[in-house]
């Protein structure tokens, strides 16, 4: 596999169709399991970060060249070949917006057919100009075409030639689609944009596959919210309440299944939406998700079972998953607690302590955390031993949060033994943990700073507190924010999904909540990095801009993906993220929150380099700083995951 600095957009919307084929035929598939059989799983293109191999650049081709083809070969006579005039006058020197706006109107008097084209686009280069020019329709490549020339204009003219013959030759090939432009050479990609003012569509700018958020505002942030609302809603599953893990949205289909522990994490924002504008419907839809929930309880007290939850429900089979995970019983007893605090419904409480009672038989007299039961053949369970600190600090917050809701000291004395066993792990190796299952990586560490700081809040003991302190500043530390990086800005290193950004910002917001309250000097830096990330966050969700690469725009809309190269929504990554922005849009003022500047035009497309030049685009996907892989690649066991 190329890296990802040699991947053009063309190349993973090329990558993208094989993993379309798969998804089609294999409808009970997760994303991850598609993308084991036809690595990678590309659900969506990426733009280029420097020149492509020369073999493509001699027009050898990058993956999926073959699709078009002979689509091309057969038409490309019959596609008007217009006359290029320059407009009277001299032109200005162009800004980014302007250069965006005038390449995607050129590229549309191509494609309609005109006799004569007119081209404002006085750029030149020491470098020839490579243009592709794609078409996207209902979530589909339909088409692509390619030209070099030392002009831009007869590069972009001969190129969108190209595509029109791919898709078909006829004028109105691709009046319905929406175009991408991507110069690979230059360092430049422009996406059309959605319906503008009197029809004229407008250039919007990509990075990698990214529409960047370069403004963050309240007012942004306040219409994601209700997007995210939306999405949520539409992820509860009709007949049973229970939440799909998986929206593979280039296919508009969930997967066959519904979690247990998304169930609880869509639940819990469900709740905080309603804390934020109280309305009936988000805590009926809660209860409901919770009666999913606490049909999925185990009440077997023959074996060790008693009081877990199981870990997915089969809707072919109709029947649950043989598998309890400490993290699933975690989770669901924050959900339990906090709808019992708003129902005064002991029944919640009930479940929340029977899930902690197991949670505690479950534990290691080291205060460490067996990670799951499994059912074996004949009915017997086999312990799963392998060390998670996602579980670890899973189990440590449920144990806390049980404590604060009962007052049993049985939970706070359980929550200890694991909380000593923790801060001795965290005095031995540092704040940045790792474990069985992964390499040191910051969502492991998020894990130690908010178990601690629950524990904190329940014991009083300062020592824990002063640990939630000192490594979330390790973490904030970790934060990518170089603001020429639009890309990765508010990222953690080795953190490379949206649901790892999207549960750090959560934590951090909770640790500034923590600082606010005991009135502590530097709060504004967990802020700060609640901030960054909630900006990246917003680039990861889909909206109309960047839509074009979806079946369903409605049902994708509000839904935050995973990554790059895999835009399929996990509704875990909607979850934190909600939670982060409910946790500080009343901390927020309305004026600009975040402003990352483009740099200007020339220096952008380095159209003063030399043709062998190229400037540096940092650190790429593959470049090692990542640690946590996308889903579809991680070795561990089957619900293992940063919210599992």
């Amino acid at each position: 596999m190329p890296s990802a600095r040699a991947l053009t957009l063309a190349t993973l919307a090329a990558l993208a169709a094989v993993s379309s084929a798969l998804t089609t035929g294999c409808d009970s598939r997760k994303p991850g399991e598609q993308a084991a059989v036809g690595k990678p799983a590309a659900s969506a293109p990426a733009a280029t970060t420097s020149a492509s191999a020369p073999e493509a650049r001699k027009g050898a081709s990058t993956p999926g060249d073959d699709r078009f083809a002979t689509q091309i070969a057969a038409n490309l006579s019959r596609v008007p070949d217009p006359a290029i005039q320059l407009p009277e006058g001299a032109s200005a020197e162009l800004d980014n917006g302007t250069f965006r706006d005038r390449t995607i109107a050129f590229v549309r008097q191509v494609a309609a057919g005109a006799d004569r084209v007119t081209c404002d686009l006085p750029l030149s280069s020491r470098r020839p100009f490579r243009a592709l020019v794609m078409g996207f329709q209902e979530g589909k490549q339909i088409a692509r075409g390619d030209a070099s020339d030392a002009g831009l204009c007869v590069a972009l003219k001969e190129a969108t030639r190209r595509a029109v013959a791919a898709a078909g030759g006829a004028r109105e090939a691709l009046a319905g689609a929406r175009l991408v432009v991507e110069l690979p050479d230059h360092h430049e990609s422009v996406l059309e944009s959605v319906e503008g003012v009197e029809g004229k569509r407008k250039g919007v700018e990509l990075i990698e596959g990214l529409v960047p958020v370069r403004a963050l505002d309240k007012a942004l942030l306040t219409k994601r919210i209700e997007d995210g609302k939306g999405y949520l809603l539409r992820v509860i599953d009709p007949q049973h309440k229970g939440v799909h893990k998986y929206y593979h949205a280039p296919a508009d289909r969930f997967e066959n299944e519904l979690h247990t522990i998304y169930t609880a994490s869509t639940a819990l924002t469900l709740l905080k939406l309603h804390a934020y504008k109280p309305d009936e419907r988000l805590l009926r839809q809660a209860t409901e998700a919770a009666g999913f929930m606490m049909g999925m309880q185990s009440h077997d007290e023959r074996d060790r079972t008693a009081g877990g939850f199981f870990y997915s429900f089969d809707l072919e089979r109709k029947q649950p998953e043989r598998r309890l995970v400490v993290g699933t019983a975690s989770k669901s007893i924050f959900t339990l607690v906090e709808l019992h605090g708003v129902t005064k419904d002991k029944k919640y409480l009930e479940s929340a302590v029977r899930a902690a009672d197991w949670l505690i038989a479950m534990q290691r007299p080291d205060g460490s955390v067996r990670s799951a039961l499994s059912g074996q053949d004949g009915g017997a369970w086999k312990v799963q031993g392998k060390e998670s600190m996602l579980y670890t600090g899973q189990v440590l917050s449920a144990l806390s949060r049980t404590y604060r809701a009962t007052n049993n000291k049985k939970y706070l004395d359980a929550a200890g033994q694991t909380a000593d066993f923790l801060l001795a792990r965290i005095a031995k190796k540092g704040c940045f943990l790792g474990d069985d299952y992964r390499k040191p990586n910051p969502i492991s560490s998020s894990w130690a700073v908010l178990s601690l700081l629950d524990f904190a809040k329940a014991s009083g003991d300062p020592r824990f507190e002063q640990a939630v302190f000192r490594c979330a500043d390790d973490l904030v530390k970790r934060q990518w924010r170089r603001p020429e990086d639009a890309y990765r800005y508010g990222r953690w290193q080795r953190s490379l999904s949206s649901s790892g950004t999207g549960w750090l910002a959560e934590v951090m917001s909770e640790v500034y909540h923590h600082c606010r309250q005991k009135s502590m000097d530097g709060c504004e830096r967990y802020k700060d990095a609640v901030v960054a990330a909630i900006r990246l966050l917003l680039q990861y969700t889909y909206g109309p801009e960047n839509s074009f690469v979806v079946k369903n725009p409605q049902v994708a809309a509000g839904g935050v993906f995973w990554s790059v190269r895999d835009r399929y929504v996990r509704t875990d990554s909607v979850c934190h993220a909600m939670n982060a922005y409910l946790n500080m849009i009343g901390e927020l003022g309305d004026g600009p929150l975040l402003t990352l500047p483009e740099r200007p035009l020339a220096e952008q497309m380095a159209l003063a380099a030399e043709a062998t030049g190229a400037p540096d685009a940092g650190p790429s996907e593959e470049d090692g700083d990542d640690g946590e892989e996308p889903a579809a690649r991680r070795s561990g066991a089957k619900g293992d995951d940063p919210d599992d």
